[in-house]
């Protein structure tokens, strides 16, 4: 260390690959600003090495620093940068690496991150508005179950209090909700403590990847979604197929690669087999016509345009940009529909709750009514 005139302040170990936090990882919106910076400083002739370390020292995001410092230190040992990120595949996927080995092997670094920024970009936009149509939906859930769990915990134990201190006769279903509002009110602890229990069970479920899988192949089935679902996959396969191909991947193992960006099982299993068959002498639009039942005729005579003009690349991105646009309408006219339908809903849950209270009142009043006839 004295010959480069340094010092050693703290030794700490470093991570391999191993997760550095339980939570979540980095943003993608995060990442597509670390490509962007990365293109612009490596376009104006900095170091690898001295490029990350700059943006490590300017990251807020702790997991990132750490992970980029560790990067800047793997590359200024003469490692490569492909290599170097490898140890963090939790963070960046196989679509980021292999344009980044592309950009290493082909001597156009720069031109990769930029790709990878513009890919980063769309595919934050898109998730933003699925996320941002979605939001209303669960506004309304949340507000419901919010109110649900207000009548149960606070109004039906109080009328319940009340109404079986009457020993008037009840119709069952009447005074089954009243024994339960009475049991509520008396374990308001175990109650509250079941309600989480119950509310991170459906969280649980929500985020487990095999469950959370087992839910949307469900949800899927209903045409609007499947509709909006099919078209997401086409427009992440499509940009991530033309970002490969610009960054000067070779065309299988850019399919082999683009297939891992599709989320429905049945798509990626077709998609999977498409660079085997380009391997074996099969123009991409001729494997595809093969699939016309999950591959629309316009994005195969697109593709086979894009072929003969040697313009596949800019015709995979602005097929792309196409789906993109129709998932932004379908979900929009999706949220149009579900208002009036969110709004029904509301109105019988709601008319329900209020059924559910006033029932016992009109319950209890004939009861009273028949117990003063008789002494009239």
């Amino acid at each position: 260390m004295k010959a480069s005139n340094t010092q050693i302040l703290s030794v700490q170990p470093v991570s391999k690959g191993v997760p550095l936090s339980f939570h979540r990882g980095i943003p993608v919106a995060e990442k597509a600003a670390f490509c962007r910076f990365m293109a612009t400083m490596l376009r104006s002739g900095m170091s690898i090495n001295k490029a990350i370390d700059i943006v490590a020292k300017e990251s807020a995001n702790p997991k990132m620093k750490r992970i980029l410092t560790d990067i800047a230190f793997q590359t200024q040992k003469g490692k490569s940068l492909s290599v170097s990120m490898s140890n963090y595949s939790d963070d960046f996927d196989t679509i980021f690496l292999t344009m980044i080995k592309a950009g290493e092997q082909s001597g156009t670094l720069e031109q990769s991150f930029n790709y990878l920024s513009e890919q980063l970009s769309a595919s934050h936009e898109l998730s933003e508005k699925i996320k941002g149509s979605m939001m209303y939906p669960a506004i309304i859930l949340v507000a419901m179950v919010g109110n649900g769990l207000v009548m149960v915990l606070f109004v039906l134990p109080k009328l319940s209090e009340a109404f079986l201190k009457l020993e008037v006769p009840l119709p069952i279903y009447t005074k089954l909700m009243l024994q339960f509002g009475q049991f509520v009110g008396k374990n308001v602890l175990v109650a509250v403590i079941g309600a989480l229990i119950l509310g991170g069970i459906v969280v649980w479920t929500v985020l487990y990847k095999r469950t959370r899988n087992i839910i949307m192949g469900l949800f899927s089935k209903v045409p609007a979604i499947k509709h909006v679902r099919d078209h997401i996959d086409l427009a992440r396969f499509s940009r991530t197929l033309s970002t490969l191909l610009k960054s000067g991947v070779p065309i299988v193992e850019a399919l082999d690669v683009s297939a891992q960006s599709v989320s429905q099982p049945k798509i990626k299993e077709q998609a999977s087999k498409f660079g085997e068959s380009v391997e074996k002498g099969q123009s991409l639009s001729d494997t595809l016509v093969l699939k016309r039942n999950i591959f629309p005729s316009l994005m195969i005579q697109t593709i086979k345009a894009g072929e003969e003009s040697g313009s596949l690349e800019q015709v995979l991105e602005e097929m792309a940009e196409f789906y993109e646009k129709e998932v932004d309408f379908s979900l929009k006219r999706f949220t149009s529909l579900l208002e009036p339908v969110l709004m029904l809903f509301i109105g019988v849950v709601v008319g329900g709750m209020v059924i559910m209270m006033i029932a016992p009142i009109y319950s209890i009043i004939g009861g009273l009514q028949q117990q003063i006839s008789p002494g009239k």
